[in-house]
């Protein structure tokens, strides 16, 4: 899209949103109740579907489900309404401890702030001699107030407005009561009526985003709800062992309260702790109270959730926040309640509708980048200690090796594309290679200090050294890196050499600012076993086939390894262009490499010969002479 599209087409996106926002606040009387009509009909979707493989069919299996489901709810609302009435006649019994206690809190800070108080009413006394004059030349009469007394409410307008308020909201659930009854029913029909008005020329992406949301949004409600009952029967046995009373009724309070959002169980706890502090004159049960629901909501918040459905619904933990405060101040307490189940669809809505993918990004938990992206923007920061962290994380995920091929090369290659098109200067470049130096160097020491008893056996079993030497003049196989051209090919070399030598290999790196007259004398003094050709795109193909050419020109029998790290071409076009003779291998990872040169050398190892050890007899036989 043209530069000059964008003002028009992000004024076009604030627009949309803001038409939809509004269209949701003023159709909050008819969205309220159809969407809680849909997440009740997710609820329980299951269940039908459990009772209809059962032989139910699907009327029966729909009215059992809503049937019990009302039940449930019926006889916890009827105990809650019941626990509340024996409750509230005992209220005044419990005001004495509770006076007690906030006059001994009192006590404490007055006592505290003392010294305070003292030094104000000092600095009072002490003030300007103004102000006390013109205090004194006040008037000592005040004017008279003025209140407004309206007339008591008739009991009508009393008994319509109480009425009102209870039939405006038996009528809302009557209305999701029906609606639910006939989306269960009629779920496949009201599907496949969506798709065709919603996705009919995107059969296949609708599809997947409706079976994405349904089942997020029903792993989400069911798994909650079961916890949510855990919580609140953990709950109230809790508070019946402490003694708090009506235990039964904050149980079903901590388990309504526990579906909002981060704040539901703290609101919960209140009222119990509270009342604990009410009916005690010591402290001993409002602690333990405190306590009870601080283990319970961290137990199930740390290690049960996450063991259950983990991360299931993808949404973070701040889009969970912002998003509770946008559908309370949107829908009010509902809003509160359908935060999350609402923000699930959104987040599918962003996973599957290309236009709607900054939802995606914005409410997903998933990182918007790759390790490596990470990795290379946290070293254009100068934030060194996280890109360590970075690295730190991936290496106790996956071995050196991988590491080096996942992570540092595709670095490498970022920061070798941005130079080239110069969108990182000199200054810039020289800091970040000089960061991934430390870093190579510092991988390169560490299995050594922790592994250095049995870095040899280890390495003998790795490459099969352990029955065999090899047919050179060297105790070990000797391989040369060359780097092409440029510092981001030695720092390739540097990490291609610390795999090789964690494989029981000599390996030297030539310096990149080697002539090429000098390399020749170099190779013919070192007798390398193999040499491998360290080249970084871009044009590392161009970059390795100058240095082949030049080393075939000189040592034809040279066994040759080219390493096009990070390289996207294909392999054999790459090899066809270099175009030396045979016996040349192109490789794109280091792992490959070190394959490569054991494959190479295989042909020159010859079997350790035995020596046979002398019995005891024929030795001390052999020290007599005899």
């Amino acid at each position: 899209m043209p530069a000059a599209d964008q003002p028009a087409k992000s004024v076009w996106i604030l627009a949309s949103i803001a038409v939809v926002v509004g269209g949701l606040f003023l159709a909050k009387g008819v969205l309220v109740p159809l969407t809680l009509a849909v997440l009740l009909s997710f609820l329980l979707s299951p269940v039908c579907d459990w009772l209809e493989r059962r032989g139910l069919g699907r009327i029966p299996a729909v009215f059992a489900t809503v049937i019990v489901g009302g039940a449930i709810f019926g006889a916890a609302t009827w105990t809650a309404v019941a626990q509340m009435s024996e409750l509230a006649p005992r209220v005044p019994e419990y005001q004495k401890n509770i006076h007690d206690k906030l006059h001994l809190v009192n006590e404490r800070l007055a006592s505290a702030l003392h010294g305070i108080s003292a030094a104000a009413d000092e600095m009072g006394k002490t003030g300007p001699a103004g102000d006390a004059e013109h205090n004194s030349g006040r008037r000592s009469d005040q004017p008279y107030s003025v209140r407004l007394i309206s007339n008591p409410p008739s009991p009508w307008q009393v008994l319509s407005g109480t009425f009102g308020t209870v039939l405006e909201g038996l009528g809302a659930a009557g209305v999701v009561l029906l609606l639910v009854v006939f989306f269960l029913i009629r779920r496949e029909d009201l599907r496949d009526r969506f798709v065709h008005l919603i996705g009919r020329s995107h059969l296949t992406v609708t599809t997947q985003a409706l079976e994405d949301a349904a089942t997020r949004v029903s792993r989400y409600l069911s798994t909650q709800f079961l916890l949510n009952l855990g919580f609140g029967v953990t709950i109230a046995g809790g508070l019946y062992f402490i003694g708090v009373p009506n235990a039964l009724l904050w149980g079903i309070l901590a388990t309504t309260l526990r579906f909002i959002p981060y704040l539901g169980a703290p609101i919960a706890a209140a009222m119990p702790v509270a009342l604990a502090a009410a009916i005690t004159t010591d402290w001993i049960a409002p602690l333990a109270t405190l306590a009870l629901f601080l283990v319970v909501e961290l137990v199930i918040s740390n290690i049960v959730e996450p063991w259950l459905y983990g991360k299931h619904t993808g949404i973070s933990a701040v889009a969970v926040l912002v998003a509770a405060v946008f559908w309370t101040w949107l829908w009010g307490s509902v809003g509160l309640l359908l935060a999350t189940p609402l923000t699930v669809c959104l987040l599918v809505l962003g996973k599957h509708v290309p236009q709607l993918a900054f939802l995606n990004i914005l409410l997903g938990n998933e990182p918007v980048f790759e390790v490596p992206t990470r990795l290379y923007q946290r070293l254009l920061a100068g934030d060194l200690e996280e890109a360590a962290e970075l690295i730190e994380d991936s290496l106790k995920r996956s071995p050196l090796a991988e590491v080096y091929d996942t992570v540092l090369l595709p670095v490498l290659g970022f920061a070798e594309a941005d130079r080239h098109h110069g969108e990182i200067d000199e200054s810039r470049r020289i800091a970040i290679y000089e960061g991934l130096k430390e870093t190579i160097e510092e991988l390169g020491e560490r299995p050594r200090e922790t592994t250095s008893t049995s870095a040899a056996d280890a390495s003998e079993e790795n490459c099969g050294l352990g029955e065999f030497v090899v047919a050179t003049t060297l105790e070990k196989p000797c391989i040369l890196i060359v780097p092409a051209r440029d510092d981001a090919d030695e720092l390739a070399a540097a990490m291609l050499s610390q795999i090789l030598k964690s494989n029981g290999y000599q390996a030297e790196i030539v310096s990149k600012t080697v002539l090429a007259g000098e390399l020749s004398e170099l190779l013919a003094t070192r007798k390398a076993d193999v040499v491998c050709i360290s080249a970084m795109p871009p044009g590392a193909t161009q970059k390795a086939r100058y240095v082949c050419k030049r080393l075939r020109d000189k040592f034809p029998e040279q066994r040759l390894i080219v390493g096009l790290w990070n390289d996207s071409h294909d392999l054999t076009t790459a090899a066809a262009r270099i175009g030396c003779l045979g016996g040349v291998r192109v490789v794109d990872t280091l792992s490959k490499a070190s394959e490569q040169v054991r494959a190479v050398l295989q042909p020159l190892l010859l079997r350790r010969p035995t020596t046979v050890q002398p019995i005891p007899e024929q030795r001390a036989l052999a020290e007599a002479g005899v």
